[in-house]
């Protein structure tokens, strides 16, 4: 599947979306874009459903698994592979 993330992410237009339901995944919602004043926020969890009508997918997180999140593409920076995390926190 192709993805556009959000704006100031270093992946411009369409990039390729790897993973599947189950994948454990690293979900960047804001480290590049990040002001001097801001928070890196990232989330660590699997993916439960992909939604191509929404442009997103739901995750369990792993600070709350008793409860899912959706991710739009066009609001977070980056997915990732669950343990490829070193540069991030």
């Amino acid at each position: 599947m192709k993805v556009k993330y959000k704006d100031g992410s270093i992946y411009h237009g369409l990039v390729d979306f790897p993973y599947q339901e189950g994948d454990y995944v690293t979900i960047v919602v804001r480290y590049w874009t990040v002001k001097e004043e801001a928070e890196d926020i990232y989330y660590h969890g699997h993916i439960t459903q992909l939604e191509d009508e929404r442009v997103g997918f739901w995750a369990v997180l792993d600070d709350d698994h008793d409860q899912e999140e959706f991710f739009h593409f066009g609001d977070i920076e980056a997915v990732f592979d669950g343990d490829k995390i070193h540069f991030l926190g």
